[in-house]
């Protein structure tokens, strides 16, 4: 073996020659374009997008045992862009889950990548995560969600225009045929993930497949169209024939009750259905407004104020209001002098609180004589959708795993109650009222007027009831 010391100066002049790195700038440029540039590039578009979990440091008792840090409650959509934005817009695979602002119950999943906010419904059924009930691909944790989703937006932003013209010719894809389509239920784009508002023509919805887009997105969804029927079920018109009708559901809510503005009231009025609520119970003809977002875009503010003295109450956003019939002699001055509040109810014992209402009057108590149990009201929706507990059911209609519930909305006589906290909790839970009055209770029966009844459904496939 040779003991000759190695030519440093031939491996310094080598270093000096070779760079220890690549560069990505010139790789980039016309003349240096290689093999070394096309595998740079491949794995820079092929790299899978890092989540990046915004995790919440409040401690929210509301928080579900399903959710850890990533759960941020219902927050607005304004503060969701802004938690997901960085200095320069928002960041790429960052992430949170929250409360569903238009459906109050539901959970949404909201991310960002390519400069935008995406949306997308999140449920949680057997220990399980997904952004789409009927699909059978389910996911263990959030984190791996979001990781499928950004590499599926991913694939659809780079791999789109860029399939070889043999495969085109052999797949039996056609062009889509959109057309301007107005919703009446909540909808999000297909494409893009991010919910289509307005009230009329709220999207394009495609007349061979049914796929749902915004018209921004329309020409981006490319030549996919297979001009299959769409998968829903259209809706078979009903038979009014009193001949088909049970006598028990004669004088029952039913469907054709009330004049529903939305799908959304419609499935509401089912469950009214489902309860067996006499309908003489209500005023039929009067406004039964829906307060649903798709039937409440214009609002901004959502509150009120009814009595002398006013005092604020909620809008039951995410609810649809059933007025009830008023009792004679009850709705003189009371709607101009009370005011308003909410009672949660079990919807198993509404059809005794209604029955109570009519039969007693101006009785000094809804209870049985001598007991007088302390009433508990709220103005604030959100306090009393906690209180409200929920009764799951089959939708007549649809088939599907649903849940109901019900609050009273009452007029209640001033100065007839104090104001209370809610017990057990320090932070607030509605932030347009303070936790030491967000309570009004009182003994005298006779100082609360049934006003309407207020009713939200939501789906169930995710509740444990």
């Amino acid at each position: 073996m040779s003991s000759k010391p190695p030519n440093r100066k031939l491996a310094n002049e080598y270093m000096e020659r070779t760079p220890p790195y690549v560069d990505v700038e010139r790789l980039s440029e016309p003349e240096s374009r290689g093999w070394q540039s096309d595998m740079l590039l491949a794995l820079q578009q092929n790299a899978a997008p890092e989540p990046i979990r915004l995790a919440c440091m409040k401690n929210l008792l509301s928080r579900p045992p399903f959710f850890q840090e990533e759960f941020h409650g219902r927050i607005p959509r304004e503060e969701v862009e802004e938690l997901l934005s960085g200095p320069n817009g928002p960041v790429n695979g960052r992430y949170l889950v929250r409360e569903s602002n238009s459906s109050p119950g539901d959970y949404s999943l909201s991310l960002s990548y390519g400069g935008h906010i995406l949306h997308y419904r999140l449920f949680y059924e057997n220990e399980r995560y997904s952004i789409d009930s009927t699909d059978e691909k389910k996911y263990k944790t959030i984190t791996d969600l979001v990781v499928d989703v950004l590499n599926m937006i991913r694939v659809i932003n780079h791999v789109d225009g860029h399939m070889p013209k043999e495969e085109k010719k052999k797949s039996n894809s056609y062009p889509h045929v959109f057309k301007p389509h107005s919703y009446k239920h909540f909808k999000w784009c297909t494409f893009c993930g991010g919910f289509m508002w307005g009230i009329r023509d709220q999207g394009m919805k495609c007349e061979g497949c049914g796929l749902d887009v915004h018209s921004r997105c329309m020409k981006q969804v490319g030549e996919e169209c297979t001009k299959k029927l769409p998968c829903k079920e259209k809706k078979v018109p009903r038979k009014k024939s009193s001949n088909t009708i049970p006598p028990l559901k004669q004088n029952s809510v039913s469907s054709d009750t009330f004049k529903a503005t939305c799908e959304y009231q419609e499935s509401c009025i089912r469950f009214l259905s489902h309860l067996n609520i006499p309908s003489h119970y209500f005023e039929v003809d009067a406004l039964n407004p829906c307060y649903c977002e798709e039937c409440c875009v214009d609002v901004e503010t959502p509150l009120c104020k009814s009595g002398d003295p006013p005092q604020t109450y909620s809008l039951p956003t995410g609810w649809c209001r059933f007025q009830l019939e008023a009792v004679s002699g009850q709705e003189n001055d009371v709607s101009s002098n009370w005011n308003l509040a909410f009672l949660s109810l079990n919807p198993k014992e509404i059809m005794e609180i209604l029955e109570s209402k009519s039969t007693e009057g101006n009785s000094d108590d809804l209870s049985q004589e001598g007991s007088k149990p302390l009433i508990k009201m709220t103005p604030s929706i959100i306090c009393a959708d906690l209180d409200s507990p929920k009764l799951k059911y089959t939708d007549s209609e649809t088939g599907e795993n649903k849940a109901g519930q019900v609050v009273l909305q009452a007029y209640i006589e001033p100065y007839s109650y104090q104001m209370m906290r809610r017990p057990g909790l320090t932070e607030e839970i509605d932030p347009y009222f303070k936790m030491d009055t967000i309570y009004w209770v009182t003994r005298q029966a006779s100082s609360i007027i049934p006003f309407a009844l207020l009713v939200k459904t939501m789906d169930a496939t995710y509740l444990k009831l």
